[in-house]
């Protein structure tokens, strides 16, 4: 059963072990959870502040079968002076699911989560394949967003050949204990977190129950790599807002080259920028400067 519109979460820290100040600070101050319908599908988000605020917006978006824990601990820190969302994409999370995923539909998805909360014009920061539909999105809907930040997101050109297929992830056997099921998390890529405390938390928002045991959250019939457009520069050449595009160095998705290309091929053009050390999910295993350099790039 899903929460009602407003209702805030159960305290998200749970049994987890001591944490360290960046996400025990998150976690003492969660969002309120609410539902946005699209055509029949909720998608969930969560909030911090509301529109009658009269802060401007702030909208974080996830990756592909991510969650709100991947920004949950991350956006309170901007509440006091945002009006803050963290979504769900359609099939991720608590979000509904849908007979087919395509491209465009997770872009609306976006677009449904800013009008039904209420954001005016907010800043869009989205991870991974968040960050990839944050650019359609502000693309199709430009009135809609004040700027984006994309961070580590992969955008395939066409002269790069067919898009690689990926296998779906996530058995369909399910767990027999909720123990068993978080000892399976993993990220993919595979890379280092920051704190254990940080892992046990994403992947206690992993999992849910189900009548055969536990199983993950996400819809085990989302395509492998996540629906793509095949000529991403069509895409970027509509984005009329300004971007900022963020990266890590040991990342297994993107790198330079790829990040160099998508700056250049945007309208507006802003040097790329490099998290040293930081891998893929680089809110993970390095959230301090993540959130250096968001705050740096929001003042």
């Amino acid at each position: 059963m899903r929460p009602q519109v407003g209702e805030k979460r159960d305290d998200p820290a749970g049994d987890l072990a001591i944490a360290p100040t960046w996400l025990a600070r998150g976690m003492a101050h969660p969002g309120v959870s609410r539902y946005a319908d699209a055509d029949g599908i909720a998608l969930h988000y969560l909030e911090w502040g509301s529109a009658d605020g009269g802060q401007p917006g702030l909208l974080f978006v996830p990756g592909y079968r991510a969650h709100t824990r991947w920004w949950d601990f991350i956006a309170p820190i901007f509440a006091e002076r945002f009006h803050v969302v963290v979504m769900e994409l359609s099939g991720m999370g608590d979000s509904g699911r849908r007979a087919e995923y395509r491209p465009a539909d997770f872009a609306e998805d976006i677009a449904t989560v800013v009008r039904h909360s209420g954001l005016r014009r907010p800043v869009g920061i989205g991870h991974s394949y968040g960050g990839s539909r944050l650019l359609r999105a502000c693309g199709k809907h430009p009135r809609l967003f004040e700027r984006a930040i994309v961070v580590d997101s992969y955008v395939h050109f066409a002269d790069q050949g067919p898009l690689p297929e990926y296998p779906r992830l996530g058995s369909r056997r399910a767990h027999p204990t909720r123990e068993a099921a978080l000892a399976r998390f993993r990220l993919s890529p595979e890379q280092p977190i920051a704190h254990p405390a940080l892992a046990q938390y994403l992947a206690e928002g992993s999992v849910r129950a189900i009548e055969t045991g536990w199983t993950w959250k996400f819809d085990l019939e989302l395509p492998g790599g996540g629906p793509t457009e095949v000529d991403g520069a069509a895409i970027l050449a509509r984005v009329q807002i300004p971007v900022h595009l963020v990266w890590g160095e040991h990342s297994r998705v993107v790198n330079e080259n790829c990040m160099r290309r998508v700056a250049a091929t945007l309208p507006i053009k802003h040097e790329p920028i490099m998290v040293s050390e930081a891998h893929h999910h680089l809110m993970l295993d390095q959230p301090i400067v993540t959130i250096g350099i968001l705050q740096a790039l929001l003042a």
